[in-house]
């Protein structure tokens, strides 16, 4: 998974904004804003905004697009 992939995730659609433990982060949601998360995955659903996933253990995960 990347900075900008599609994906699907408790069946909802989105997109991945930042990757916080990797550093990675889009020019939207720059690392100012969210570094301070120190873990996780930022998603932008298109059903319910922005999310912080801290992890995605039990948590099904399906690239759409990248």
């Amino acid at each position: 998974m990347e900075v900008g992939d599609r994906v699907k995730v408790q069946g909802m659609t989105g997109l991945v904004v930042a990757l916080i433990s990797e550093g990675k982060f889009a020019e939207s949601h720059p690392a100012e804003q969210w570094a301070y998360l120190k873990v996780g995955t930022l998603i932008m659903t298109d059903e319910a905004g922005l999310i912080h996933y801290p992890s995605f253990n039990g948590i099904e995960v399906e690239r759409i697009a990248s």
